[in-house]
């Protein structure tokens, strides 16, 4: 927890440093983000993870309400929510758009994006890095950054990232409901994650260690719907599309790889589990300036990718 807050206090000044630097997509500011949940007893255990996330230096603010405030301020919560904690200060992005936007400002920046080429080598020559596409492509660059999420370890073990990684599967869909959310809904006990997209929500959930390329299990989509049905009021969540699965890239830790490898143009960026898309920017200025002044930030000394 320690070694995250650094992190954490600078992430939205990263993708606001986007935004300004002409990235069409924002965040959004949650005009509620609720933690709700069915009995007290219940959201004992997150107001005592508060407490420790307080001690160990990282502020947050949140108020605790009853069943019947959370709806006052939430109206998508059903009437089997009995207590809930509001947090202030978060904000939320359209996963989807941000990604998008993001790569339309990188090909106006004059930049190539290659999408649906497995890197099958990468090879530090001294002068520089050797990199071949299984669509044929065979590049030289200054420097390479194995971005490559579960699939890390596959061309960043032979330059000494010992650190497993592997898949931590999250399923997600979406549905319509009477009422969308102002920001995101989260059910800690029931480890359903809500968040409002345009006139949709996206309920998502599961953390399923198994092959990344194994299908989508239905039964993982059903056991979310059923989770979520007692919770949320006017929603159809037999009514679903955009069900899809994804793979969180998990290490044993907890703590992400980032930075040089063995290699001093080889460097690691992944292993983030459930925060790639919060620190994602932050770990991309970073590493930049690793790469181009030749120092390792701070923030990033307990993320060392030899350790």
């Amino acid at each position: 927890m320690r070694a995250y807050i650094p992190m954490n206090r600078r992430a939205f000044e990263a993708f606001d440093a986007l935004t300004a630097g002409g990235v069409d997509a924002t965040t959004h500011e949650a005009k509620s983000f609720i933690a709700a949940y069915r009995t007290e007893a219940e959201r004992a255990v997150l107001l005592d993870e508060l407490a420790h996330i307080h001690s160990a230096g990282q502020e947050i603010e949140f108020d605790v309400l009853t069943g019947a405030e959370a709806r006052e301020v939430e109206p998508s919560l059903s009437d089997g929510i009995g207590a809930a904690i509001r947090l202030h200060g978060q904000r939320f992005i359209n996963p989807g758009e941000y990604v998008h936007a993001l790569a339309e400002s990188v090909r106006a920046r004059g930049a190539a994006l290659e999408i649906g080429a497995e890197v099958v080598t990468v090879h530090d020559e001294g002068a520089g890095v050797r990199l071949v596409t299984s669509a044929g492509a065979d590049e030289r660059y200054d420097a390479v950054v194995l971005a490559t999420g579960t699939w890390l370890g596959d061309l960043a073990q032979r330059f000494g990232v010992r650190t497993v990684v592997q898949a931590g599967r999250g399923y997600s869909f979406s549905i319509q409901l009477e009422h969308v959310p102002a920001g995101p809904v989260y059910f800690p006990a029931q480890r359903v994650a809500c968040t409002p997209l345009g006139d949709r929500l996206r309920v998502a959930g599961m953390m399923e260690f198994r092959n990344a390329e194994a299908p989508l299990d239905r039964r993982r989509i059903l056991a979310i719907a059923e989770a979520a049905r007692p919770l949320l009021r006017g929603a159809d969540l037999d009514d679903r599309a955009d069900e899809w699965v994804g793979s969180r890239p998990c290490t044993p830790d907890g703590l992400p790889l980032i930075g040089r490898t063995r290699s001093p143009r080889v460097f690691a960026a992944g292993g983030h589990g459930m925060w790639g898309i919060t620190l994602g920017p932050l770990t991309g200025k970073l590493l930049a300036e690793q790469i181009t002044m030749g120092r390792q930030p701070a923030e990033l000394h307990p993320f060392d990718p030899l350790r």
